[in-house]
């Protein structure tokens, strides 16, 4: 409520009429009227007196609030959206920038207020609105200034994109270089596309191809996780399915072999199913120490040449089959009692 519509309640509730409360106050009754009417406002020496005399403090009269919640804002960005079908964009952004006005230091709300207002305008504002863009990115350059991280992390994003577009890329180094590795924002997304707008191929390759190496991995990890809970579950067929999609995964994406047995392997382990645990280890053990290189495939063509499982595969091989033989390792017990899975093992130790 706007300060001239909280003079009024409070003096009606009050009993006073204009005239009364001009007279009690020391003014006109015409200023009273131009102060309720948002003509005019209150001296600032008469604000102590009128909130005394209209029973309340000065945050109250003056409608102060501490900066909105999550909730009031989202609130408020939902009144905005809603308002451009209503009154249009140009109203919408004037409307969004007032807020922002109210609340200058509200950080969380300023940049919302850009996200939306730029959203608005991109699809509603058909003139040239080269002057209001640059409203909308000044809201961003205040918030990625803010305190709070997660809200500084992002306009910077968002501004860093804006950079590249523009080819400002000295700009959009800088900002990237201040962006934390872990962040809301893809750190890596954002330096791939400045390389790729500056035509660095062999640079943006190589990051590009490391993500899809952590991406694959974490789907590898979720894959093994997940069959867990469906073997956990009673869900065998689920768990099957699970085991097939993560070897699947690995042949489609080219990794080392050594992992299209690692979910199957686990999910026969975990039925202690002797005979398929012994068949997948026969396919396995030459797995491990077959080289992946992936330098072979298109997707890994710019870091493929650094890497390699050759020693890896020989140095880990042994440690497996030691850890298969330990008699003290009760886990595989059931396995160890099995004439073809210790001639499977001893063969192997020979082989090494």
């Amino acid at each position: 409520m706007k300060i001239n519509e909280m003079i009024r309640e409070l003096r009606i509730k009050k009993g006073l009429t204009q005239e009364q409360m001009a007279s009690l106050l020391g003014v006109s009754a015409p200023a009273v009227n131009k102060w309720e009417k948002a003509v005019s406002y209150p001296d600032i020496t008469l604000l102590p007196a009128l909130a005394r005399l209209l029973e309340t403090d000065l945050n109250t009269l003056l409608s102060f609030k501490e900066e909105p919640t999550k909730e009031e804002i989202t609130d408020f960005l939902n009144e905005l959206a809603a308002d451009v079908s209503s009154n249009g964009a140009e109203h919408a952004f004037h409307m969004g920038m007032e807020k922002v006005r109210e609340y200058p230091s509200c950080d969380p709300l300023i940049l919302n207020v850009a996200v939306t207002l730029e959203g608005i305008l991109g699809i509603y504002y058909k003139e040239d609105c080269t002057d209001l863009k640059n409203d909308i990115e000044k809201l961003y350059e205040r918030a990625a200034q803010s305190t709070d991280a997660e809200v500084r992390d992002r306009a910077r994003s968002l501004l860093i994109f804006k950079y590249i577009d523009r080819e400002e890329y000295d700009r959009a180094e800088i900002f990237l270089k201040e962006l934390p590795e872990e962040s809301m924002m893809d750190k890596n997304q954002i330096r791939t596309r400045l390389y790729m707008k500056q035509k660095q191929w062999e640079d943006a390759g190589r990051v590009l191809e490391s993500r899809l190496l952590k991406k694959l991995n974490d789907i590898q990890a979720a894959l093994m996780d997940l069959m867990t809970i469906a073997f956990e579950e009673n869900r065998p067929k689920d768990a099957d399915e699970i085991a097939d999609i993560s070897r699947q995964v690995v042949r489609l994406f080219g990794l080392w072999d050594y992992g299209s047995y690692s979910a199957q392997f686990q999910l026969a382990f975990a039925r202690k199913d002797t005979g398929q645990c012994i068949t997948i280890l026969k396919d396995m053990f030459p797995a491990i120490l077959k080289k992946w290189e992936p330098g072979q495939s298109p997707l890994y063509r710019y870091t493929g040449s650094k890497s390699s499982t050759d020693h890896f595969g020989k140095s880990i091989l042994p440690k497996i089959l030691s850890e298969f033989e330990d008699p003290e390792n009760e886990e595989f017990h059931f396995l160890q009692d099995e004439p073809e899975f210790r001639q499977l093992i001893s063969a192997w130790k020979e082989k090494i």
